[in-house]
């Protein structure tokens, strides 16, 4: 069942990124309107200084501002954005830059980066294997299945 279950997560997953490689998809161009600002913790143990102590109460880690770009786009006469992925100690994605951005038809607030989108051969191949494992898990799950009911078929309580 565990394999199973994996499988349809990943293939799942993969037909998802797949899906916005095709050429149906809504590709709209998108203009950097922000930087939302984060704090990214490292919690690695062996940060030099006193950063890199640790007591049994306290945990300590140091913090780096990291940006990610907010992208404002046109689609069927509304204003939608999309947040990128990506987080960078700098501007991957400079204000006023051009972005593409890519939907499923009629769902722009589903949207994603094209350059953020995964490599196509890479969700083909794993929703290939996700396949693979789903089929083979399933057909395991049905022989045992069926030996077990002709267990007990066979197997009979004596009177």
């Amino acid at each position: 069942m565990l394999g199973l279950l994996l499988a349809i997560v990943t293939g799942a997953g993969a037909a998802r990124n797949l899906w916005l490689h095709f050429p149906g998809t809504a590709s709209v161009e998108g203009v950097v309107v922000r930087q939302m600002e984060e704090l990214s913790v490292d919690w690695r143990d062996d940060l030099p200084g006193p950063l890199g102590t640790s007591r049994p109460d306290i945990q300590t880690a140091a913090a780096k501002r990291v940006y990610r770009a907010v992208v404002d786009f046109q689609a069927a006469g509304k204003s939608y954005e999309v947040i990128a992925g990506a987080r960078a100690t700098v501007h991957l994605y400079p204000l006023g830059s051009k972005v593409e951005v890519v939907f499923p038809p009629g769902k722009p607030e589903r949207a994603r980066l094209r350059p953020e989108l995964p490599d196509f051969w890479v969700q083909a191949g794993l929703l290939f294997v996700a396949t693979v494992v789903g089929s083979g898990s399933a057909y395991t799950w049905w022989k045992l299945a069926l030996r077990q009911a002709a267990r007990r078929r066979v197997v009979k309580p004596a009177r």
